[in-house]
């Protein structure tokens, strides 16, 4: 849920000067300024827009920050953001001027200065919104399916009275209204899972549940550019394809999908996030390329997806593994990856502070003592920057294996070479020093120690 404070106030002369300009169609940014919910913490702030970092605004030591926004196109809507719990929704045309003290309680929020009614009804929305459906004294997930729907429905009902209330122009209030249409609709989608979660039992959906999302039209590019809620409709529905990211069926029929929507604005977003799909031991990569390619327009993300794609051509099966030479050993001296020649070699690269590393252990300290005695070196690489952080975790969860420690972190030569830019990573290496498989099961995976049993016979 997001809280939010917001106090405003802003000098008469800057908004007499932007009132002036604005009236003379000469201005085509918008000021905002104010002042941290947590001074001393936040270094910086976050404008987003689109779903995407917009602008970074430094925030000096008292606390406070200003900037100016330009240029202000035909999309208003921006988030100001300091942390998880502190999100501003804001609206911004040409000539707005507002001053924002944030703090994470909703209830306190006030609003000032030029061209900030909008940005007043946004915030009331978001309250209303986690008030009367996310807020922790709502029951509206534990009803029965018709019940839930009338509700849902009621209350954005309830919203759009509010919106009207407020006379605002046309434009505005039909972007408004879709919004809460599809909205509507996300709620719709969720219903199943928060129904179980919160009684303990699946729903049974009547026929007609979701009427009003068979409806819709998921290949809008004007909605899309103009309407998050479409925007997080549409993503997780072509997403859903995407249900194992490793599976090459899934993403050969995510692929076929995509190329075929005709929404220019569409297609790229799908084509920016599938740039991450890129890696080693994954046999789409040329396809997924392809893709990005032809349909993201920034350079630099065309530049990261051409180099992950020549990485994981390298680190193909049967190809020499990179190397790792002298990293420290936790109980004295050094190894190499040389060391352990003549053997099969299934490398952990984790850290200390990551969660998902640690919930490897037990399934990994298992995997140790089933093959102990075997043709195989377990072999663990921590990342860790702090090497005490390193030695207390080795410790306190008692590691077994050859347990080590990178020379640089994330930008050890070794982890670069590997293309590791996550954790945890496993790698498999077979007793020549060739690579098996660069992007090995985890622990936790059954498929393991069958592919390990098949290597060591």
């Amino acid at each position: 849920m997001k809280k939010i404070f917001i106090t405003s106030i802003a000098a008469f002369s800057l908004l007499s000067a932007c009132k002036d300009k604005t009236a003379q169609g000469n201005v085509d940014y918008a000021v905002i300024s104010g002042k941290v919910f947590l001074p001393g913490e936040s270094q910086k702030i976050v404008l987003a827009h689109n779903d995407e970092i917009y602008k970074e605004i430094p925030v000096l030591s008292d606390g406070t920050f200003r900037d100016t926004i330009r240029p202000i196109t035909d999309n208003h809507f921006f988030y100001l953001i300091e942390n998880m719990t502190v999100q501003v929704p804001l609206y911004l045309d040409k000539g707005t001027n507002i001053e924002l003290s944030l703090n994470e309680d909703i209830t306190k929020t006030t609003v000032s200065g030029t061209e900030t009614k909008k940005t007043q009804y946004l915030i009331e929305k978001e309250n209303f919104i986690n008030e009367k459906i996310n807020g922790a004294d709502s029951n509206l997930f534990g009803q029965k399916p018709q019940e839930f729907k009338e509700n849902i429905k009621s209350i954005f009902n309830e919203l759009d009275s509010k919106l009207k209330a407020y006379n605002f122009d046309n434009d505005f209030v039909e972007n408004q209204q879709k919004w809460a249409k599809y909205k509507y609709i996300e709620y719709l989608i969720a219903y199943p899972t928060y129904h179980a979660y919160s009684i303990g039992k699946e729903a049974i959906l009547p026929d007609g549940f979701y009427a009003e999302r068979d409806q819709i039209d998921y290949d809008n590019a004007q909605e899309y550019a103009a309407v998050d809620s479409y925007r997080d409709l549409v993503r997780s529905k072509y997403f859903e394809m995407l249900g194992d990211a490793s599976n090459p069926e899934q993403i050969e029929g995510f692929l076929k999908m995509a190329s075929s929507i005709k929404s220019d604005n569409i297609r790229t977003d799908l084509a920016k996030a599938v740039v991450s799909l890129i890696a080693p031991g994954n046999s789409k990569n040329k396809e997924i390329l392809d893709f990005v390619l032809k349909n993201v327009k920034e350079d630099d993300l065309k530049q990261v997806a051409q180099k992950s794609f020549e990485v994981a051509s390298r680190l193909v099966a049967g190809k020499d593994s990179p190397v790792f030479t002298n990293y420290e050993k936790i109980d004295g001296g050094t190894a190499s990856l040389a060391d352990f020649k003549g053997k099969l070699v299934y490398i952990d690269v984790w850290a200390s502070w990551c969660k998902p590393c640690v919930g490897e252990i037990p399934h990994l300290k298992e995997l140790e003592a089933k093959f102990h005695g075997k043709n195989i070196e377990f072999v663990s690489i921590s990342i860790d920057e702090d090497k005490e952080a390193w030695k207390s975790a080795v410790k306190a969860h008692d590691l077994k294996g050859v347990q080590l420690i990178a020379d640089n972190a994330f930008k050890s030569q070794f982890i670069l070479d590997y293309d590791i830019n996550q954790i945890p990573t496993f790698l498999l290496i077979d007793k020549n020093g060739k690579i098996v498989d660069p992007n090995a099961p985890r622990p936790s995976d059954p498929r393991l120690a069958e592919v390990l049993e098949k290597l060591l016979k």
